[in-house]
């Protein structure tokens, strides 16, 4: 019995050490499918509604592992463009899933592509990358958002880096959206 009980745990302990190596292999931006449950259904909509000539455009600079600003003021069905930068020498990454759940995402822009028919739940930026991210807040509300450095490990909804500073050091900021 004792013997069933070590290959056992043995067998499980190999399959966790694999999958979280290949879980921590994840250095890019995370997405779920544009249908995904949880996310505004009619983006497509919303997004060819909106008046981009007018978006105002916005920044946040990650610097010494903290966001500037913390505190992020938008308004409610007006387009945005959020232009994230690391400017750290480590990579960076910043988790917003409440608060991109309820935004329609026209496109994300980087300086060697750009991609759009996405629901994003994080963005990881390598050390002096910028990041478009073209959006229209959809509902009203207080959403957190957490960095963290290095790469992280994301397995459906749970996110973590060995490195994280985010809420024990103060790597968290807010979006703010007001109807």
């Amino acid at each position: 019995m004792t013997g069933i009980i070590k290959t056992n745990f043995s067998s499980c302990l190999a399959l966790i050490i694999a999958v979280v190596f290949l879980a921590s292999c994840v250095q890019g931006d995370l997405y779920a499918h544009i249908d995904s449950d949880g996310y505004i259904p009619d983006q497509k909509e919303i997004i060819e509604a909106a008046d981009w000539s007018v978006a105002e455009t916005f920044e946040i600079d990650i610097r010494q592992n903290e966001f500037r600003p913390t505190i992020i003021h938008l308004l409610q069905g007006e387009p945005y463009i959020m232009l994230v930068e690391n400017r750290d020498d480590v990579d960076h990454f910043l988790v917003a899933k409440d608060f991109f759940k309820t935004t329609a995402i026209r496109k994300i822009q980087t300086q060697t592509e750009k991609i759009s028919g996405v629901n994003l739940i994080g963005i990881n930026l390598k050390p002096g990358e910028v990041k478009e991210i073209h959006f229209v807040p959809v509902r009203d509300g207080w959403y957190d958002f957490e960095g963290g450095q290095g790469i992280g490990i994301f397995a459906t909804d749970l996110y973590y880096s060995p490195l994280n500073r985010g809420t024990v050091q103060g790597m968290i900021g807010s979006f703010v959206v007001e109807e």
